[in-house]
């Protein structure tokens, strides 16, 4: 009768698929993307990655991350091929709160303006808008603002700024100091009737995304009537009033992307291009499963 083997105490042990990490998820680190993004991490198999808007671009194109919300006009201007990944978005339908030009003179003398660094799709919203409905094409100058607010130096701003994010709603007596100004997307609504895509998620054309199109959808779906209890949670730490983190996440902005925003998005990119803001506005390609648009 044979022994029975006893196991190889030596043998390396595997570690459980459900912990191995398969999917990297860029997006950032604001209140507006909580909805979003609330739970993935502990998701199995899923890691996510917190960074500005401005710099998602360069870890998705380095493969850093598997897919990133990055603002959409880096959708336009990436050198790599991207595709559209159309299950969910950071967008609004008239004022954002958070995405604001200051000025201390009339919108329409602006000749030099100072744009936060942090959204490349906010400073060419800006400009569109400054042309199209104001006619006037500032000088634009890279402006630091989250290490000038964590200084405590936002009130040396310049004649005329952009702000976007938290900062905006958590910064300061620039309401008092700045005479003009102009909320983005309620210009951007002004403007062409539509609702504006800040962001959305995109990943580099021919990348396998598996199920995590589905699983993002689903989080989305299970955070979105959750809104009010990520505004509570959130709030403080991002210093934000509760009321007015929930008004917010509630009431002003879109997490869906449909027709409307895809619309949006293309007329977005025929206008930045008209302006020499990107080369082309190319055609939206959407992933359809397989990583190809």
């Amino acid at each position: 009768m044979m022994k029975p083997v006893r196991p190889d105490t030596h043998t390396p042990q595997r570690t459980p698929a459900r912990t191995a990490v398969r999917h990297r998820i860029g997006c950032v680190s604001y209140l507006n993307a909580k909805p979003l993004i609330d739970g993935l991490g502990e998701e199995p198999g899923i890691a996510v990655r917190s960074d500005v808007p401005a710099r998602l671009l360069t870890d998705l194109e380095t493969s850093e991350v598997d897919i990133a919300l990055c603002p959409v006009i880096d959708y336009f201007a990436s050198p790599t091929p991207l595709v559209l990944v159309p299950v969910g978005g950071i967008g609004c339908e008239g004022p954002t709160l958070t995405v604001r030009l200051y000025s201390r003179v009339p919108i329409d003398q602006i000749t030099i303006l100072h744009a936060d660094t942090d959204s490349h799709t906010s400073v060419a919203l800006a400009q569109v808008l400054l042309s199209k409905l104001f006619g006037v094409h500032p000088r634009i100058i890279d402006y630091h603002a989250r290490e000038r607010v964590a200084e405590g130096k936002i009130d040396e701003a310049p004649q005329a700024m952009l702000l976007i994010g938290d900062k905006v709603v958590t910064g300061s007596p620039l309401a008092v100091q700045y005479a003009h100004q102009l909320d983005l997307g309620e210009g951007w609504h002004e403007l062409t009737g539509l609702p504006f895509v800040f962001a959305m998620w995109m990943a580099k054309q021919g990348t396998d995304l598996d199920d995590l199109p589905k699983r993002l959808d689903a989080r989305l779906d299970a955070n979105l009537p959750e809104r009010l209890l990520i505004a509570e949670r959130y709030a403080e730490a991002h210093g934000w009033p509760s009321e007015l983190a929930e008004h917010y996440l509630v009431d002003v902005l879109r997490y869906r992307v449909g027709r409307l925003e895809l619309e949006a998005v293309a007329r977005f990119g025929r206008m930045a291009s008209e302006l020499g803001l990107v080369a082309t506005p190319g055609e939206l390609r959407l992933y359809d499963g397989g990583g190809a648009g």
